[in-house]
């Protein structure tokens, strides 16, 4: 009976594994094309050095520990219905730190720089710290999974988890040479925004029932949650920051980036918000809320990383737009996380209950 079972789970994973692995193959030739070519086929520049690769790693990184955190409330009993879930929102996590972990590889350029942060790590970069949790994270949403767990793991692992959120939210906010970064309402939005689509994976994996009603009412609570902080440090900047992270933020609000900026709350918060009230529980409607918060968060992250250096210092205003290649490469990064997950649920073993 087992066998037949994984058989038709193998069966019906090979559609997604031909289909993410295709993703997979166009990723790795944006890379590879990188490698061979250098930075200058990214849309990326010495002023906006960070752009849609940094947005994707935020996203997967924060993701994940989000999905870790939800796991543990299971098993401490703050979310019962979560426990039984535990093995698959573990699964999604790990592929999401691995894939955030090849996202900063492929945004250095050089792979091997990454060998100094083991080597002759500098504590005062807050990089280095983000590299520490981050693999602290890994560890611990493995041993999690892949061992009996105890309740003292699962609070380790949510606090590791917890911990990185904020960690990466700290980098933007001690640049203190980037006005509209040095801000200290960030590192609670990455906070909220990695609970908010870790969320939205449920949503789309359960619909709007078991662990997935949860995932709705949290949305749905989130979502205004990240409107009104979204607009607290727009006045805020605007009326009470500096000249410069100001005129930053008239850039985003009212400049090159306003289009971006008004989607992003339009489409990735107040449309996904009203799909969840209107359509109630439609399993359809659901799964497109999911998709659009996620999205919207992605692009509220791309929007504050280029609105941050898009005016150097005494210079003229600079541009930024992704290139061909990182939109693939982004494309082909998304695709190995979801491929992750589905090897994962396929060959992991499940671990036992607290």
């Amino acid at each position: 009976m087992a066998t037949s079972v994984a058989m038709q789970r193998a069966s019906n994973d090979r559609p997604w594994v031909i289909g993410l692995g295709v993703l997979v193959v166009i990723g790795i030739i944006a890379w590879i094309v990188q490698l061979a070519v250098g930075f200058d086929v990214l849309g990326v520049g010495q002023s906006v050095s960070w752009g849609a690769y940094i947005a994707t790693f935020f996203l997967l990184a924060g993701t994940g520990s989000g999905l870790v955190v939800l796991a543990a409330s299971g098993d401490l009993g703050v979310l019962p219905d979560f426990q039984s879930h535990r093995s698959s929102l573990l699964t999604a996590a790990l592929a999401c730190y691995v894939a955030a972990g090849i996202t900063v590889l492929m945004d250095i350029g050089k792979p091997l720089r990454a060998l100094s942060m083991i080597y002759s790590p500098n504590f005062k970069s807050m990089f280095v710290w983000d590299f520490y949790f981050l693999a602290l994270s890994v560890i611990l949403a493995a041993v999690y999974l892949l061992r009996t767990p105890t309740k003292n793991v699962a609070v380790c692992a949510a606090a590791a988890a917890t911990i990185l959120m904020l960690v990466e939210g700290w980098i933007l906010s001690v640049s203190s040479g980037t006005p509209l970064w040095h801000n200290s309402l960030i590192p609670v939005v990455f906070l909220i925004e990695g609970l908010l689509t870790a969320c939205a994976l449920v949503l789309m994996r359960q619909g709007a029932y078991g662990p997935g009603s949860f995932a709705r009412r949290a949305l749905l609570f989130l979502l205004p949650v990240v409107f009104v902080l979204s607009f607290v440090e727009m006045l805020a900047v605007l009326y009470g920051a500096d000249a410069e992270a100001a005129a930053a933020m008239g850039i985003l609000v009212g400049g090159s980036l306003a289009p971006i900026y008004w989607a992003t709350l339009v489409i990735g918060i107040v449309a996904p918000f009203a799909l969840l009230v209107w359509a109630g529980k439609a399993v359809g409607m659901a799964r497109v809320a999911a998709v659009l918060a996620i999205a919207g968060v992605f692009a509220a992250k791309l929007n504050l990383l280029v609105a941050g250096r898009i005016l150097p210092y005494l210079q003229e205003q600079v541009g930024y737009g992704p290139s061909i290649v990182e939109i693939a490469g982004v494309i082909g990064l998304l695709g190995f996380a979801a491929l992750l997950y589905v090897l994962g649920r396929r060959y992991l073993p499940v671990s036992g209950s607290v």
